[in-house]
């Protein structure tokens, strides 16, 4: 009995040390080994800084920005991420072809949260590129959505959304589901473990009510936008258990950045009752001036209309609070050995690595923004009105994408 307990005694320690003689090993190889991008010291071998990343990310992120500098490299799950937070290295990342980095993974990772069934992605991940998005591409532009704000411009702001993306027709009583299912993406995605049942549940019965909105699709009944969209899956050929779930996607996608922005927005101004009290004054006057009255507004209310000087504190305020939120616009997964600029730096990307692409670094960049980490309300007011965007003309800005310079949609009501 009691030579048992030693050698149980005696394996567990040797098994210690072993384990420590490894987390040393590394530690000092980590350490020792000069590398392009820096590479993180983390203390575990292969779990490397994943829990630092899952559960504290931007905090994790600044720190090692400033001691590494604005490209650097982490090891999580053994993988190798390179974080990117520079507006010329996000740019290099940015504008590189889709084919060597690829943004594939974040996709299927997104598609696998929000729909759940995995074996569907090639099909819905071919509908909503090539099929959904050209119709997305006219119908998000300026003077398309002139016309169809006024309808749905009283309506509350989840539903006048839907509605102008999907038509009138489309359930209006799914705003709890779909913030049961929203709520939980964060932890989906970051693989943690919940209790995922009430958002499943949530999740089967937007796909029930987004499959009856489609197949009770009758070009007799349906005004013009809900017809453009069950057209397209018709003359497609493409089966309600792939159409649902794309719906969902770019309901998804709509919603998530309409809600954190509006969230956002009003949060900063109400803590802060000077910025409040200019942005009311000045929305009042423009009403008052511009429109005659708030029922005028509603009726006549416009992305042309409101994009003018007589709500330049306003779009200050909207690009101000989209700097701050944008803590993350992608991660990319090198297909092929490549190289990355930052400035007049060259850093290597091996084939199989993941590039995250980090804005907050260059978004509270001191040299470009003063204050950088404070809410500003009148930070892109332009002297002379330009247009909405034309404010951030000059400084590092990857708000949704980078807005119209990045994304698809160019030119477009980011």
């Amino acid at each position: 009995m009691t030579s048992s307990v030693l050698s149980t005694a005696q394996f567990s320690a040797m098994v210690t040390v072993v384990g420590l003689a490894i987390m040393i090993i590394f530690r000092i190889m980590s350490t020792k080994v000069p590398t392009s991008p820096p590479q993180v010291e983390s203390l575990f071998p292969w779990v490397g800084s994943a829990l630092s990343l899952i559960f504290r990310p931007n905090s994790f992120l600044a720190l090692c920005q400033a001691r590494y500098g604005p490209v650097f490299k982490v090891l999580a799950g053994g993988r190798n991420v390179v974080v990117v937070s520079s507006s010329d290295a996000l740019s290099s990342v940015a504008f590189t072809d889709h084919r060597i980095l690829s943004s594939h993974v974040q996709h299927y990772a997104h598609f696998r949260a929000i729909c759940g069934d995995s074996s569907l992605y090639l099909r819905t991940y071919d509908t909503v590129a090539h099929k959904i998005f050209p119709i997305l591409d006219r119908r998000l532009a300026k003077r398309t959505l002139g016309d169809l704000t006024p309808p749905f411009a009283q309506l509350p702001l989840y539903i006048g959304a839907n509605g102008m993306l999907f038509g009138s027709r489309f359930p209006q009583d799914t705003y709890e589901d779909f913030f049961t299912l929203l709520d939980s993406l964060p932890k989906r995605l970051s693989m943690r473990p919940f209790w995922s049942l009430p958002s499943s549940w949530a999740r089967d019965r937007l796909l029930q009510r987004i499959s009856d909105y489609l197949e009770g699709a009758n070009p007799a009944n349906n005004d013009k936008l809900a017809d453009s969209f069950t057209a397209l899956f018709r003359e497609h050929d493409i089966p309600i258990e792939v159409a649902a779930p794309s719906i969902l996607l770019v309901m998804s996608s709509l919603h998530q950045n309409t809600v954190n922005v509006v969230f956002w927005l009003f949060a900063w101004l109400l803590a802060d009752p000077s910025a409040f009290s200019a942005v009311r004054s000045e929305i009042d006057k423009a009403i008052r001036e511009d429109f005659g009255n708030f029922q005028s507004f509603l009726a006549e209310a416009s992305p042309e209309k409101l994009d003018t000087a007589s709500f330049a504190l306003l779009n200050s305020a909207v690009l101000e609070t989209m700097r701050l939120t944008s803590v993350q616009t992608g991660v990319r997964l090198a297909e092929s050995d490549l190289e990355i600029q930052d400035g007049k730096k060259t850093f290597p990307i091996r084939r199989g690595e993941y590039v995250v692409l980090d804005p907050r670094g260059a978004h509270q960049d001191k040299n470009s923004y003063r204050d950088g980490d404070r809410f500003v309300v009148g930070r892109f007011v332009q002297r002379e009105y330009q247009g909405d965007l034309a404010a951030t003309v000059g400084y590092p800005y990857f708000a949704l994408g980078s807005g119209k310079h990045i994304v698809s949609f160019r030119n477009r009501t980011d």
